[in-house]
């Protein structure tokens, strides 16, 4: 029998003082352009999911966070429309170090700051639903997310 391969990837939730959290907004991306998404990023051969959030953190953001900023943690299996499978790790973070700032200008346009409780209409449909899922206490849940999702 044939064992389901998966994919990883990593989401970061990082908060201001008014307990906003950031979202950018994508852009030359093939997968939902225009759209505001949380900080993320593919965990890479070699990788766990934290050396992956700590590398992301780095060439997106500019700063840099360890495993103790790690305020909470929720996992979503996620089955895009070509069925590919993801478990997409999401952390939530209390710290970092550095000033947030765009490091990919070729895959970020701008950085915004968000309610968590009214995140906005154009952003990821399956990036919402986990974290809605997530504040009402579900850390684990399963997707089936549109890829194609375009403005």
């Amino acid at each position: 029998m044939e064992r389901e391969k998966f994919l990883s990837a990593v989401y970061l939730i990082i908060r201001n003082a008014k307990g906003e959290i950031l979202l950018q907004r994508r852009q030359g991306t093939k997968l939902w352009p225009g759209y505001l998404a949380l900080p993320a990023g593919h965990v890479d051969v070699g990788e766990n999911a934290y050396e992956a959030a700590i590398r992301e953190a780095k060439e997106e953001l500019g700063i840099t966070i360890s495993i103790n900023d790690i305020i909470d943690t929720f996992v979503a299996n996620r089955k895009n429309k070509s069925m590919a499978s993801y478990y997409d790790v999401y952390f939530e973070l209390k710290n970092y170090q550095g000033n947030i700032a765009i490091r990919e200008p070729d895959k970020c346009s701008e950085l915004i700051w968000v309610d968590i409780n009214n995140l906005p209409v154009d952003m990821i449909d399956f990036e919402k639903e986990a974290i809605s899922n997530n504040l009402i206490g579900i850390k684990f849940s399963v997707s089936y997310a549109d890829n194609e999702q375009k403005k």
